[in-house]
């Protein structure tokens, strides 16, 4: 007959011993009385860029910063939420002061131009946009929206290479310092003009 009043091994997966305090979640390890903060990332806007990615200094750095935040979220395959993720992200980084109301992917660039102060970028394909750019394609159902990184493209997974849904348009905030930037507005003015 086998005893079970012996001690128990403890359960690595146990959330009793992790606890959060002000500077974030940390574990306690008994053995040796230490507490052990765990570091939340940093969201860099500094890593080099992959060869041929257009990297364009009058983008807003909070887009940059959003494209960071969905890439540290991203999961492995696509959870069809893509529209949901990018939000997200950018409502973490500062790129929109709420939370945006549209629920379809194709229809993100109307609301983040009409609402949130972006401007279209006078690209004519993905690959083109700058880092920061949010890409917004169409299609049959609700479209895709995705972010362009120093690494590829990003929305609630990543990818190396850009939707192969039709391109709808790359828009994205642009520093309030910048002195000039290719719109797609400023585009059909000069044409108007000429």
């Amino acid at each position: 007959m086998v005893s079970l009043t012996g001690a128990f091994a403890e359960n690595p997966w146990d959330s009793s011993r992790l606890q959060w305090s002000s500077g974030g979640w940390g574990s306690w390890d008994a053995a040796s009385s230490s507490w052990f903060p765990h570091r939340v990332c940093e969201y860099s806007t500094s890593r080099a860029p992959a060869p041929g990615v257009v990297v364009n200094p009058n983008i807003d750095p909070v887009m940059v910063k959003a494209g960071n935040i969905a890439e540290s979220r991203a999961l492995s395959r696509s959870s069809l939420f893509c529209w949901r993720f990018v939000k997200e992200a950018l409502l973490r980084a500062g790129g929109v002061a709420s939370y945006p109301q549209t629920a379809c992917a194709k229809d993100a660039g109307r609301d983040l131009v009409e609402n949130h102060g972006f401007v279209k970028l006078a690209v004519r394909s993905a690959a083109q946009a700058p880092v920061g750019s949010v890409l917004v394609y169409g299609g049959g159902g609700a479209g895709h929206v995705e972010l362009r990184t120093t690494r590829g493209f990003v929305s609630d997974f990543h990818s190396s290479r850009p939707s192969s849904l039709p391109f709808i348009g790359a828009f994205s905030r642009i520093d309030r310092r910048a002195r000039s930037i290719r719109t797609a507005q400023a585009d059909r003015i000069a044409d108007s003009r000429s």
